[in-house]
């Protein structure tokens, strides 16, 4: 009984977190949500993220989500498999499902190689990635504990942990986003101080004494 609650559990936190984050991506690929922000490939992590949180539904105890879930996939199976052009298309949103971090991954790729200043967006695509894995793999090993030991109701525990874990995945690569921005705009100015100076230093004499 004990290992079933643990599998249950898993699978409520599972919904909160593939809800909530699809829902920020599907937003972010639209640009509703930091304009600056917008990339398509986003759209595509949304949609596999939408099928991880029905497959997930499948396991949850909720008879009426679950069925849900289980017909909203049936329907897509039988759509994909009557559609030439639609079973194409949930090969891809299947394979987005099972790829979701490595889209992300190419989502900020896409930001550094449409960006203006490629530099300093390198550096901040780089802070975000690194904060999303550094967060993400300490709460994988360490938050199903402690939310365990907190004194709510059993039944809420998987749903704060599902809304900690996308919290703290967003906070940890938001704070470092910034902190790579920060570190990308004090690299051009150092650089840009650096060449003003070798311009200066390169002047003629006649035209430095006179200045």
């Amino acid at each position: 009984m004990k290992g079933y609650s643990v599998v249950m559990s898993s699978t409520v936190a599972s919904i909160i977190q593939n809800g909530l984050f699809g829902t920020r991506n599907s937003l972010l690929g639209t640009g509703i949500m930091a304009p600056e922000q917008n990339n398509q490939v986003r759209l595509l992590v949304s949609a596999g993220q939408a099928e991880n949180l029905l497959k997930a539904g499948q396991k949850c105890n909720n008879s009426v989500f679950k069925n849900i879930s289980t017909k909203a996939i049936n329907v897509c199976d039988d759509i994909a498999k009557n559609d030439k052009v639609f079973g194409k298309i949930f090969k891809v949103v299947d394979f987005a499902s099972k790829n979701v971090n490595n889209l992300i991954v190419v989502a900020s790729g896409v930001k550094v190689l449409t960006a203006e200043d490629k530099q300093s967006e390198l550096l901040a695509q780089t802070g975000n990635i690194a904060g999303m894995f550094a967060v993400e793999g300490w709460m994988k090993k360490n938050l199903a504990k402690y939310v365990a030991k907190l004194p709510i109701n059993s039944k809420m525990k998987p749903v704060i942990e599902g809304i900690l874990f996308v919290l703290g995945s967003i906070t940890g690569s938001t704070i470092c986003y910034n902190i790579g921005k920060k570190v990308a705009a004090k690299i051009k100015k150092s650089n840009e101080e650096y060449k003003a100076q070798q311009e200066q230093n390169n002047l003629p004499k006649s035209i430095a004494i006179n200045a």
